[in-house]
């Protein structure tokens, strides 16, 4: 979610840091995990005495930059595959500058269900996004929303969703954001992350009907296969939303190199 020589310094660059990874890589060839443990035992053979915040620290920036991935708490697996960066999208800036502007410190998140198009065979002509806040905050949105023009739909069914949302340009879905979502923010505009887009697109059947069944499976097989995905934010959430068991056996029965490191939770 690292060789070390591995602490990764402030000016170390992604070409540094992927080195490295590869050097430890090489010291636990074989293993599908590494614990976090074992990382700390080898990096401080390597490089002498080293506190916890240090290595609390230089983990986390091996994970941001996509070298490692968190398999559970405190175990490791290994990655050369990049992070996924979100496309840019004026909308996407505008809607949330409005919504910022009246409601500064408000938790809230906004995506496209196009994005997850890049990841499906057949790729629907229509679109929507997506506005998450807090619970109490969703029908103030929808108003702000709605009085600023924008063609906004509160919880729509899968009805809904069919008739009118499908046909209407930048439409926008406003719902409940789930706390402590895995979120990540470019230009201070609080996106979700990859994970969190793989589980919604699970659970939320009815919201994305138009990706279900052997499109979902080629979404979860690509996004693997292409991007460094944190296998333990995304289990983490699945198990917030009530659906921990049943992510974790559509990945063992579609996505085969995690099967492995999921045998061996």
């Amino acid at each position: 979610m690292e060789k070390v020589t591995y602490f990764c310094r402030s000016n170390e660059t992604h070409t540094e840091m992927a080195k490295k990874t590869i050097d430890i890589a090489t010291v636990f060839k074989g293993r599908a995990t590494v614990t976090k443990d074992e990382l700390t035992a080898y990096i401080q053979r390597s490089e002498g005495s080293v506190n916890e915040l240090s290595i609390r620290q230089r983990i986390s920036r091996y994970k941001k930059a996509g070298l490692i991935i968190s398999v559970r708490k405190a175990v490791y697996a290994f990655s050369n595959k990049p992070v996924y960066k979100h496309p840019e999208d004026k909308f996407i800036t505008k809607l949330s500058q409005l919504f910022s502007g009246q409601y500064p410190g408000i938790n809230n998140c906004i995506w496209s269900s196009a994005w997850l198009y890049d990841f499906t065979v057949h790729q629907p002509a229509q679109f929507f996004y997506i506005f998450e806040t807090e619970p109490d905050m969703v029908e103030t949105s929808f108003n702000l929303l709605k009085d600023h023009g924008y063609k906004a739909f509160i919880n729509p069914d899968e009805q809904t969703i069919q008739l009118y949302v499908m046909g209407e340009k930048n439409a926008v879905v406003v719902k409940s954001l789930i706390s402590r979502s895995p979120l990540v923010k470019k230009k201070s505009i609080p996106l979700p992350s990859l994970e969190k887009m793989l589980v919604d697109a699970f659970i939320d059947k009815k919201q994305f009907y138009f990706i279900q069944g052997k499109e979902m499976q080629n979404i979860y097989k690509f996004s693997f296969s292409k991007y460094s995905i944190q296998l333990s934010s995304l289990l983490n959430y699945a198990k917030r939303r009530g659906s921990g068991s049943e992510i974790t056996n559509f990945l063992m029965e579609h996505v085969s190199d995690l099967r492995k490191v999921l045998e061996n939770d």
